[in-house]
């Protein structure tokens, strides 16, 4: 990437297309192509695995600044913008229409961690984020993806976030619950979207996700989880940031992290302990144990079970606040 003036950005993504949009939109303000308005995609390398692609990143990043020009004008000598017009999904023939600027190397990319070889959920698409429902009492943020499992990607977070504040802004606040469908409250963070990232954008989206869940538990009015089905990972981190939690008899929580050598970010680990305190949350964290609905009653993880949580909090719970 690169601003008019020639600063220039060099990064690596598993998602071409979501991740030059998000710079152009200057998704991570605190970042280096959002200080420096690194906007145009100049040039692009594609690779069929991760890591000769991180070699390659290290590889540009230690050249000198005249070395990366060079290689830039090789290419593209007028320095033109190659997402420009990019105003839908990038297909395969996007790519070969651009098959002059970089290389491609390897074969297809598959994700060996995954027996259905699932890539990375991609939201650049995506008409919605979560659908908006007027009650008496609330404001229902029902989570919608189109697998239904609602993992929270970039895209996500930041579209909450956006919405989160701006009804905190409003007058009078209403209080929210936040849900899923019956089968996913949400499965948490896209960990084939994490095992792309470099190591700046990792932080990028870790504070990105620490902003939904302070906007969450800052928000001026109560905040409800209606839990149903799986609340896993992020996904529990996002139920933990809301101030009150009711699930459904089908709920089960968890913490895989460990079990794949992550730990999150998302201030799960401060506030779980103290619902249901340290020696069972780190059951959750360290040992990746699952708890189902009667179990996260006992334990103090919510604080009622029912049939259709949304509603018992709108018809029992809010009249009485």
């Amino acid at each position: 990437m690169a601003s008019h003036r020639r600063v220039l950005y060099i990064g690596f993504t598993g998602r071409l297309q979501t991740r030059v949009s998000q710079h152009k939109r200057d998704f991570f303000p605190e970042s280096f192509t959002s200080r420096y308005r690194c906007h145009n995609l100049v040039y692009w390398e594609s690779f069929g695995e991760p890591i000769p692609a991180i070699n390659r990143e290290k590889e540009l990043k230690k050249m000198r600044r005249a070395e990366k020009i060079a290689l830039i004008e090789k290419q593209n000598p007028k320095w033109k913008d190659l997402a420009a017009g990019w105003g839908r999904k990038l297909r395969a023939s996007d790519l070969k229409g651009l098959a002059l600027t970089g290389k491609q190397v390897g074969t297809e990319l598959t994700d060996p961690s995954s027996l259905t070889e699932r890539a990375p959920q991609d939201d650049s698409e995506e008409e919605e984020y979560f659908n908006l429902e007027l009650r008496t009492h609330a404001i229902v943020v029902r989570l919608a993806s189109s697998d239904d499992t609602n993992r929270l990607t970039v895209e996500r977070l930041l579209a909450l976030a956006s919405e989160i504040g701006r009804l905190a802004h409003e007058k009078r606040s209403k209080p929210l619950i936040i849900t899923g469908n019956p089968r996913f409250f949400s499965v948490g963070a896209d960990l084939n979207e994490i095992a792309a990232l470099s190591a700046p954008s990792a932080l990028e989206f870790a504070r990105a996700g620490q902003r939904l869940m302070r906007a969450i538990a800052e928000y001026p009015s109560p905040v409800f989880a209606a839990i149903e089905g799986y609340c896993m990972g992020g996904g529990l981190d996002l139920a933990l940031a809301c101030h009150r939690r009711i699930c459904a008899p089908n709920a089960i929580f968890g913490h895989r992290g460990a079990a794949l050598g992550l730990l999150t970010g998302w201030g799960g680990t401060q506030r779980l302990p103290r619902l249901i305190g340290k020696g069972r949350a780190m059951q959750m964290f360290v040992a990746a144990e699952k708890m189902t609905a009667t179990q996260a009653l006992e334990a103090g993880l919510v604080e009622a079970v029912a049939d259709d949580p949304a509603t018992f909090i709108t018809d029992k719970l809010l009249p009485s606040l």
